[in-house]
Formats: C-alpha cells, structure tokens, sequence
C-alpha cells in the first residue's frame, strides 16, 4: 500500500515536511526515492565532510544519489586560532597554512565530482567559500558574535575582527593538477565580504577546469594598492586562459574600499588595464554580463588598436557596468580629494556629500576621459546585434556631482546620459550611438 503512491505524489507531500525525511526514507523503496529526491537537492557540506559526503553519494544502497543533487554549497574550513592570536595580523605562515588547506580542499572536491555523469540533462550549481572557525563572523550565536564585535571595536589590540585577514587572499599552492569536473555548470564563489577573500588565479583556475560551465557569479576583493598602480594593476591576476566555450553569462563583482582621504577618480595609465582586456575577449562569447566596481575603461568595449572589422558580439543581450572611478588613455594624477568630517564612518549609503568650490573644476577635466569610455562603448554596440539593452554607471560614492549614468535600450532606440553636472556628450559619442540604433532597426536614436 505504501509504494502504491505514484513518484510524484510523494516528491509533492514530502516537500511540505519541514522535518527530516529520513524516517520516511526507510518505509520501502519508492519512498526513499521520493524523499532523497528532497533531501539531496540542496547540500551544505564543508571540507571536513568529504570522505562522508563521498561515502552517502555512491552508497551501494541507494545507486545515483548524485542524481538528486541540485545545488551544492561547499565550504573551506580554514585553520582555527587562538585567542590571543586573534590581535595580530596574518602572517605567512598563517597564509600558507591556509592555502594549503585550501588547495587540499578544492583538489579533494574536484576528485569526488570528476566521477559523477555528465549528461546534458544533468546540471549542478556550486558554490564556494571559506572561513575559519576562529573568525568571529563564524560564530553560531548571534549574541555571542554581536559581543566579540563590539569587544573588538573597543580593543582592537586584542581582536582585530576581519582585519585580521583583510590582507590575506586565499590561492591554489603551484604545480596541482585539477580534474575535470563536467557536471558542474554554473559556479558562485563567495570570496570577500562576510567571508576570506579568495584571489582571482585562483578563482580562474577552478573555471577552466569546468568544461560544462556556462554561468559564473563572482565576488572578490582586489588586493590594495597604491593609487598611482590601481589602473594598470587591477586585477592583474585576472586570466581567462582554458576557460570554457559554454560559458553564457557572467556577474563579476569586487569589493574595493577606497579612502575619502584619497582622488575623486583612481590617476590614469596609458597602459591598458589588464582586466578590462581580458574582459573584453571574454565578452564575446557571453550573453550576459554585469560587472561591478571593476575600473572601466575604452579598453573593455573597444581596443585602440582594433581592426577594420573590429571585434564581435554575436550572442550578447545585457551589458552592465558600474563603478566608482574609472580609467583611461593619457591622463595624469589627481591630488584633489573630498575631505568628510570626522565622524564620515557613521554616514549612510543614502547620503550625499556636497562638493566644495574648489573641486568643480575637475568635472571638466573627466569629459574627455568619459567620452572615451562612452564613445567605445557605442561602437562596440554597433557590432553586437542581439542586444537588447546597456548601462554604464560611473561615479563616487555619496558624490550627486561626480555621477554619470548612461543607459540605452536597443529595443526601442533609446539613450539616456544621466548625471549631476553640466557634463555633455561631444558629437562623436552622439554618432557612435546613432549608428548603433542604425544597425539595431531604429532610424535615429531617441
């Protein structure tokens, strides 16, 4: 009687139990079905669980278990440290500890999930990220966590908080070979934040060990630097050698905290910024991308040594772009900057700071760097024709007059450049995206 309640009807009752569905797992054999079906869509495991985990998966009692997995949420644990470390900074031996943690987990993961089918149908969505069970944004009870950090704003000589790793970016120790892993295909890696940052090699490395992969959302923390580096360095470790073809989309985000005390814009290199540059191969091949608080320059849509026939984008539909400075050709240093109060640690993300006087006058000094930007951007989307919209959204954060704000719609042949000065496109940029409108079925642009 039991088993007599079609696949289906049960996979629909067991998904109203909040409880554990391993009692129902024991009635016959169509119940196990139905209820591993539920309780292996969605895992968490961590490092410390994969000889387990490996053991459940291939349990000679339940043949294709790996079928009922989803989504897949694995976490590296990272050494514990004691209390008194907990006021002093990373050192190397602390980062090779933990890289080789690392390593061994990613190696250990990759080798359990090379074994599992690869049929089309088959489709895994994996998730990574590290922490320590010493970090105090790893501590179960929120009371608990609350108290360290406030005990940590009040003796930062005893426990430094996240700062204590802040400068610390988790890497993939040289000479390891990865395996393929072909039912993984799409992949989020949680590396800044809440979480231990984990460098871009690192991260470019895993996708090109995915064959299958085809969405990638990313978020990482750019190693600081010196302004005068920032535009020809950022994310220098940034490769997309041996990345997939089928990769369709990809949300790349990185948290860059910047002093007030420094430019309004990052100071300019005449040197290509590498990441913009692989991007911008990359782009090519995708349909969506959205990228954020990445520095933005002509590099990224149009290279200055381009072709006749120029680059192409035959799949692309969705093109974001946001930042709080950006980059461009030929430019020379900032020494301005925007000086808040004392207490600027305390104002929200919803307010404004007002610029001084003195200041307005590098508003100007930004058109020509933004019509740059503007102008590849509009002949790059002359060559993609299944695009349906673009933003650029560039500026400084809590600043209305440092904003500009660009968006078009390929549907209806529209542009908008929206910002809080007297800033004003030159007609080369206007043309541009005339005849991308052109190309996209409008007679002119709106």
């Amino acid at each position: 009687m039991a088993g007599s309640l079609p696949l289906e009807t049960l996979q629909q009752i067991f998904s109203y139990k909040s409880d554990i569905l391993t009692q129902y797992a024991c009635v016959c054999r169509q119940w196990q079905v139905a209820a591993e079906t539920i309780t292996f869509a969605d895992l968490h495991i961590n490092s410390a669980d994969l000889e387990s985990f490996r053991q459940i998966l291939t349990s000679s009692h339940s043949t294709g278990r790996y079928f009922h997995v989803q989504s897949l949420y694995f976490k590296v644990v990272l050494p514990a440290y004691s209390d008194r470390a907990r006021g002093h900074y990373e050192n190397k031996h602390d980062r090779d500890a933990n890289n080789k943690v690392f390593t061994q987990a990613i190696i250990s993961l990759f080798e359990i999930l090379s074994s599992w089918p690869d049929y089309d149908r088959y489709q895994i969505s994996l998730q990574i990220y590290a922490r320590s069970p010493s970090d105090w944004q790893a501590e179960p009870d929120w009371t608990a966590r609350r108290a360290r950090q406030q005990r940590g704003y009040a003796f930062p000589e005893q426990d430094l908080l996240d700062r204590r790793y802040e400068h610390s970016y988790l890497q993939l120790t040289e000479d390891i070979t990865l395996p393929d892993v072909r039912c993984i295909t799409s992949i989020e890696v949680r590396g800044s934040d809440a979480v231990r940052n984990i460098g871009s090699a690192a991260v470019c490395l895993i996708v090109a060990h995915l064959p299958r992969l085809e969405t990638i959302i990313a978020s990482l923390r750019d190693k600081e630097r010196k302004n005068a580096e920032i535009c020809g360095t950022f994310g220098s470790d940034f490769s997309i050698t041996g990345w997939p073809r089928s990769l369709r989309q990809l949300d790349l985000r990185y948290q860059v905290q910047e002093p007030y005390s420094q430019s309004l814009f990052v100071p300019f290199n005449p040197r290509p910024n590498p990441l913009c540059l692989a991007l911008h191969q990359l782009s090519q091949r995708l349909e969506l991308v959205d990228l954020s608080q990445i520095i933005i320059g002509p590099e990224l849509f149009w290279s200055v040594d381009a072709s006749n026939t120029g680059p192409f984008w035959p799949r692309l539909t969705k093109f974001t772009a946001s930042c709080s400075y950006f980059s461009a050709y030929g430019c020379g240093h900032l020494d301005k900057s925007i000086k808040l109060d004392e207490d600027a640690s305390s104002v929200s993300s919803d307010d404004s700071v007002e610029v001084p006087d003195d200041q307005e006058h590098l508003l100007y000094q930004q058109k020509d760097r933004l019509d740059e930007v503007f102008l590849a951007a509009g002949r790059a989307a002359q060559h993609m024709p299944r695009l349906n919209s673009m933003e650029i959204d560039i500026g400084t954060l809590r600043v209305p007059a440092f904003e500009f704000c660009f968006s078009y719609n390929a549907r209806l042949g529209t542009a908008a450049w929206k910002n809080f000065s007297e800033f004003c496109v030159s007609n080369e940029v206007q043309q541009a995206w005339d005849l991308a409108a052109k190309n996209h079925g409008h007679e002119f642009l709106l």
